[in-house]
Formats: C-alpha cells, structure tokens, sequence
C-alpha cells in the first residue's frame, strides 16, 4: 500500500503543469531580485532543498551581470569617447529636446550658480528636481559623476523592468488565467528584458546623449513596479513626480486606478474590496494633490515664470526646434489665428485614448499602461529616441503575444528606415543645403507610423489571445468571404 502511494504521488507530481512550474519559478525569481546579490550566496543545502529558489538565484546573478556590463560598457564610452559624444550624440535633436536637453540643463545650472533664475533665460524648460539633483555634481564634483547619475538612472530603469516581469506572472489577473489550449507555458526572463532593454541601441544613445528623459522613465517605471504590487500610494507619487518632470506620464494614472479598485482580481476579492468607485476616484485625487503640491512648492520658489517655463511651454509647444514628433512642422506652416484651436487638437489627440484603452483592458491594467506608454511616445508634443527605447522595453514583458502578432516586420522596417533616414536627411537639409525640412519631416511620419503600426498590432494580438482564451472553439472555426 506505501509503496503505490509513493508511486502514485511520484505520478502526481511528474504530471504537474507547466503552469504551476511557472508560478514557482515566478515566485523565487520575485524573492530573489527583491533579496538582491545577497539571494546568490545561500548554502549548497538549502538550495538543493529548493530547486526553485536554486532557479531564481541563478536568474537573479545573471540579471545582476547584465546590469553590470550595461553599466560598464556605458561609463566606458563617456569616459574615453567624451569628444565624440559631445560632438556627434549630445546635440542630436532625435535624441534632445528643449525639454530633456543636457546642454539646456547646464545653461539652467550656470544661470541658478550666478544667483540667476534659470527660467528666465529662455532655454530651460526643465524641473528644478534637476537642478537639485546635479547641483552638487556639477557645482563641485567633475563631470564623471554626472555621467554616474545618468548610468545609474538608465540602468535602474532595466532593473526595475525585470522586476516587473518577474512580478507580473504572479498577479491575479495572469496567475489565474488558462493558457491557450495547447500553449506552452513560457515567459521572457527578467534578465533577457534587462538586456533587450539596456542593450538596444536607441536606449545606449539616448544615456550616453545624456537626455535627462531617463529620470522621467525611471519614475515611471517605478510607478508601474509599485503599482502592480499593490504600493498605490507610492505609486501615485511616483506618478506624480513623472509628470512633474515630463507631463504625459499623467495619462498612467487612469490603469493606476483601476489596479486599486481591483478590478482585476474582483472575481476572487472578498466583501471587504473597495468599490470601483472609491478604489478609482480615490487616487486620482491623490495624483492631483501630489502634483498640485508639486508645482506649488516650485512656483513659490522661481514665481509663475517656473509655470510658464515649463508646463505651459510644454502645452503651447513654444520652441518649434525639429525633433521626431508631428508638432514641429505642422505648427510651423499654420496661420496663426488657427494655432489655439490644432493645439487643443493635437494635445487632446494624445490624452484621448487614456479613459478607452485603460476601460477595455481593465483586467490587465499593466498591459493598459505599456500601450498608454507607447501613444505618447508616438503623440507628445516633444519626442525623442528615448520615448521608443521605453516602449519596447516594457514589449517583452508580454512575450506571449509576440505569436500573435501579424505586422511585426512592416513595423520593425518603418521604425528601422525612420530612424536610419532621420540623420541622413537632417544631414542634407541642415549641413549640405541640398535638402529641405521635408525631407527630415517625412522620415519622421515613417516613424511615427511605425509606431502605431506597433501599437494597433499589440492591442490586436492581446485581444485575439483573449478570444482564444475564452472562447477556444473559434481557434478550429474557417473563415469563409464569399
């Protein structure tokens, strides 16, 4: 008799699903990059005790080597190519705005140094959070630890991505979902999102430009991180401080909310849940007190100039500088008695698919907020390379929709010919004369073309896994137009 009831359990556990091994794996690999380089140092029998928290150890040390060598390789290039940075990346304008320039930055520096208002210049349109933060490194340390702020901020913005993909497998809104009939349960380890991250050339440019972009990405994926995990105060903080410094991340609020109401878990939840009402109104209330205080400390500092400076210039898009959005050209052909109203055209184009897209995916309010990610990076007012690299970093997440998309090579091609005829054409029409601001502008409608071929074909697939989901019979079902 124990010897069929060791046998049947031995049955049991060979038989258990993928999903399940998934759900354990996720689970280690959660408590190991939370534990830190400290999880790698367990003893050889308790790991073999655990082979799951033996896994997350090992995924834990190769997460912390790419972070590593993203690090390295970084410092490496702005210390012994300082010159070729300066000259060829820093004043790229695919790469810096008016509002995430590091040359703006500084001129902002030297002018609060002298006793000066920096916004009374005229060319610093960022957050004095900025120049809080590089005060002292650029007041009495060398360059080099400016440069440590920017590598340590980008590689941050990788580290917290793996933790959202380690984290999001155990939510309920993933945990609890069948697979596809016949789908293998796989997912994209932290450490292969880090490295997609840090290692795409866009994201290696936008850092070694030193587009102060990347405290802004840092903020918002930290809002994200605290978000999913249940940390909504912080998380709306985090928020908060995102739109202080780059304005649109404002529109993650709205998934924000729907992950404190629980909406995505309110099949499970227990009496004692909030209402929809109260789990979503309440932080956006406290997203609009944070941000109002925000701004209030700062305008009592540097007087409503600071407001107009920054927020005010972002809305009314005030320096048609080219870049690889859709304001600049078109604003610069406009009469200007049409200018208010294509404003509030164009602006409300990029706030007005926030309430929609966070409604329909209100189960995965993760997923809403990477696609939110990616209509700003394609619809802001002032966009760079910087915007996209956070975009497809946060695509990996959800490796299992890549099977389910249909456009992925017309995309990747747009994006590849936008920002590789970008340079060229910028070249023709500013350095050789032999070309014109159409030229540049085009490539820039390639891109951003690009881009919502991206988004329409990721919300699809989302969509079409759900369907096969749900409804597994349709998978079988042949299509016939006559």
């Amino acid at each position: 008799m124990s010897a069929d009831t060791l046998e049947q359990a031995d049955n049991e556990n060979s038989k258990q699903s993928p999903e399940n091994k998934k759900r354990e794996l996720a689970n280690a690999l959660v408590e190991a990059l939370a534990r830190g380089p400290a999880a790698h140092t367990d003893k050889p029998e308790q790991s073999a005790q655990q082979p799951s928290s033996t896994a997350g150890s090992s995924e834990g040390a190769r997460l912390m080597r790419v972070l590593a060598l993203g690090f390295v390789l970084r410092l490496f290039i702005l210390t012994f190519s300082s010159d070729f940075v300066s000259k060829h990346l820093s004043t790229r304008v695919e790469l810096g705005t008016p509002v995430t320039s590091y040359n703006r930055l500084v001129e902002g520096l030297h002018l609060a140094a002298q006793g000066i208002s920096p916004f009374d210049g005229g060319l610093f349109h960022q957050s004095p959070l900025l120049l809080i933060l590089f005060r002292a490194p650029f007041g009495w340390l060398p360059q080099l630890f400016s440069d440590v702020l920017f590598i340590a901020a980008d590689v941050s913005v990788a580290l917290m991505l793996a933790k959202i993909a380690a984290k999001k497998i155990t939510l309920p809104s993933f945990a609890s979902r069948p697979l596809v009939p016949g789908e293998t349960a796989f997912y994209c380890l932290p450490s292969a999102v880090a490295m997609l991250y840090l290692f795409n050339p866009l994201t290696l440019a936008t850092c070694l430009a030193r587009s102060t972009i990347v405290f802004s990405h840092l903020a918002t994926v930290c809002a994200l991180y605290f978000g999913i995990g249940g940390q909504i105060n912080t998380s709306v903080a985090l928020v908060a401080v995102a739109t202080h410094l780059s304005l649109y991340p404002a529109v993650l609020i709205a998934p924000l909310s729907l992950m404190a109401s629980g909406l995505p878990g309110r099949s499970k939840a227990g009496p004692q849940s909030p209402s929809l009402a109260t789990g979503a109104v309440l932080p956006l209330l406290k997203f609009v007190v944070f941000f109002v205080a925000i701004h209030a400390l700062f305008v009592l500092l540097y007087g409503f100039k600071y407001f107009s400076a920054t927020v005010e210039f972002t809305l009314q898009v005030a320096d048609l500088q080219p870049n690889v959005g859709l304001f600049w050209y078109f604003f610069i052909e406009i009469f200007d008695e049409f200018r208010q109203f294509f404003i509030a055209v164009f602006q409300l184009t990029a706030l007005a698919f926030t309430v929609p897209i966070s409604w329909r995916f209100r189960k995965d309010p993760l997923f809403g907020s990477v696609l939110l990610v990616g209509i700003v990076s394609a619809l802001k007012s002032y966009p760079s390379w910087g915007d996209l690299s956070l975009f497809l970093g946060l695509i990996p997440i959800y490796e299992e929709l890549v099977k389910y998309m249909q456009y992925t090579f017309l995309s990747a091609n747009l994006l590849l010919y936008g920002v590789g005829l970008a340079p060229v054409f910028w070249h023709l029409w500013i350095e050789q004369g032999s070309g014109n601001a159409n030229f540049f502008y085009a490539a820039t409608l390639v891109y951003v073309f690009g881009q919502i071929t991206l988004l329409f074909d990721l919300g699809s697939a989302q969509l079409r896994r759900q369907l096969d989901i749900e409804h597994p019979e349709t998978r079988e079902r042949t299509v016939v137009q006559e």
